[in-house]
């Protein structure tokens, strides 16, 4: 083979190879999906939104089941769910797995219990190595320590990683959304979020690597805390006491789209929050 043949024939080849491995570093970094779109009315109760698909008035079950954001009015929001499978026995035609505020936020995902297992599938694919490198790792879900169930331990050798992943939706990081959204009023107070940092705590002092991860399926600014009140002073302290135990707070960004679940970027939480939590 003449050189200059030879020549492009390895170009040729290296490009094909780079095409490849870019190819395999995006799908690991997507979850497929295959959602539907609906306009949402209202929101009956807690459990239950009320919404139109192909112009069918139908019932779809809230995955949340607290606030949504402080949403005031959910009539013409645009939404997107989970069909109900033809054989299921349930009371409601589908879940609600994300919701339109603006154009400028785009889908916000809703879904505190599926995000487990989406977040499941992105570690197995080790789409976040410098949060967690899982290559050659034993991944298991729901596993009880430390006093709860947590969502994900990472085993590698004698080593183990506890992460435990919080979908914020009482107070959604937007800041063009008024139309849809009041002043939020009253108490929340995270039992099970207090109750996961003492567990987190417990396994960090004998020697494991604890993650508390905070994902949004949206692309939020980072996160900062609220100032302390009377309130959330319990669980600001339990999130103190977490930190100089060593537990660890990362953000998670995702994008949701009818098609896809994908990483955006994922952060650890800034040095102004660990300040925050010092007061």
């Amino acid at each position: 083979m003449p050189a200059h043949k030879f020549k492009k024939c390895i170009i040729a080849r290296g490009l094909k190879e780079l095409i490849y491995r870019n190819i395999n570093f995006m799908s690991s970094k997507l979850v497929h999906l295959d959602l539907r779109r609906g306009t949402l009315i209202s929101r009956p109760n807690r459990f239950v939104f009320e919404g139109i698909i192909n112009g069918r008035r139908q019932l779809w079950h809230c995955p949340v089941t607290g606030r949504v954001g402080n949403v005031s009015n959910f009539d013409g929001i645009p939404c997107l769910l989970t069909p109900a499978l033809p054989t299921a026995r349930r009371s409601t035609a589908g879940t609600v797995e994300a919701i339109h505020l603006t154009e400028r936020t785009g889908w916000i995902g809703i879904n505190q219990t599926r995000i487990n297992g989406w977040m499941e599938e992105f570690f197995r694919k080790n789409a976040l190595p410098d949060l967690v490198n899982t290559k050659g790792c034993i991944i298991r879900r729901e596993v009880m320590a430390g006093g709860s169930r947590l969502d994900l331990v990472i085993e590698n050798g004698g080593s183990r990683t506890f992460v435990e992943f919080k979908t914020p939706t009482h107070d959604l990081l937007l800041t063009d959304a008024s139309r849809f959204t009041t002043p939020s009023s009253g108490a929340v107070f995270f039992e099970r979020l207090i109750r996961h940092y003492e567990s987190l705590c417990c396994l960090a002092l004998a020697g494991n690597r604890t993650i508390l991860a905070l994902c949004f399926m949206y692309d939020a600014p980072p996160f900062t805390p609220p100032p302390m009140d009377k309130w959330n002073e319990p669980t600001m302290r339990a999130a103190k006491y977490a930190q100089e135990c060593g537990v660890e707070n990362w953000q998670i960004n995702l994008r949701i789209s009818p098609k896809s679940l994908r990483i955006v970027q994922y952060i650890p939480v800034s040095r102004q929050y660990e300040l925050s939590l010092l007061q």
